[in-house]
C-alpha cells in the first residue's frame, strides 16, 4: 500500500486524465460542428446528438477529477466540480427537450425508409442524455455535500478516540450485562 504522499502524488496525477477526458470529446465536437448553422435543423440535431453521445466520457472526466479533489482534500476543487455537474445537468435538461423537438421535425423531414434510423439515433442519445442528467445530478450534489463536510471535518481537528458505552444502574450486575 502507498503511503499518503505518495498517493496524493499519483492522484494529483490523474487531473491530467481527468482533463483529456473532458477535453478531447468536448474538442471533437467543437470541430465536427464549425460549421456552425444553429438556424439549421440538421446541424442542429447532429450536433446535440453528437454532445449526448459523447456525454458518458465527459461524465467521466468530470468523475475522475471530484475522486482526485476528494482524495487530495481540496475543498475549491470538489465544490467547482459540484457546481459544473449542476449546470450541466440543467444545460443537458433543456438541450433534451429542444433535441425532442428538433428529432419529431427530423422524422417529417426524411424518406420513409429512414424514419427508423432517425427514431433508433434519437432513442439512444435521449437514453445517454437522461441518465447523464441524472449521474450529473448526483455526482454535483455529492461534490458539494462532500466539500461542506470535509470543511466541517477540518475545522473540528483530530477525531477522538472511541470510548466504551458504560450502562450502570439499579440492579445491574454483570450477570445481566
Amino acid at each position: 500500500m502507498l503511503n499518503d504522499d505518495s498517493l496524493q502524488r499519483y492522484a494529483k496525477g490523474l487531473y491530467a486524465v481527468a482533463l483529456l477526458l473532458i477535453c478531447v470529446p468536448v474538442a471533437d465536437i467543437l470541430l465536427r460542428s464549425l460549421n456552425a448553422e444553429a438556424g439549421s435543423l440538421q446541424w442542429r440535431f447532429g450536433t446535440v446528438g453528437l454532445l449526448f453521445g459523447n456525454l458518458g466520457t465527459i461524465l467521466l472526466g468530470l468523475g475522475v477529477s471530484g475522486l482526485v479533489a476528494a482524495l487530495t482534500g481540496s475543498r475549491p476543487a470538489l465544490r467547482a466540480v459540484g457546481f459544473v455537474a449542476i449546470a450541466l445537468a440543467v444545460v443537458v435538461f433543456a438541450l433534451m427537450a429542444l433535441f425532442a423537438l428538433d428529432a419529431l421535425q427530423m422524422r417529417r423531414l426524411v424518406a420513409p425508409p429512414i424514419k427508423r434510423q432517425i427514431l433508433v439515433s434519437s432513442a439512444s442519445a435521449g437514453f445517454s442524455a437522461g441518465f447523464g442528467m441524472i449521474a450529473l445530478l448526483v455526482l454535483g450534489r455529492a461534490a458539494l455535500v462532500a466539500s461542506r463536510q470535509t470543511r466541517a471535518a477540518a475545522g473540528r481537528g483530530a477525531p477522538r478516540a472511541v470510548q466504551p458505552l458504560v450502562m450502570g444502574g439499579q440492579g445491574a450486575t454483570s450477570e445481566s450485562a
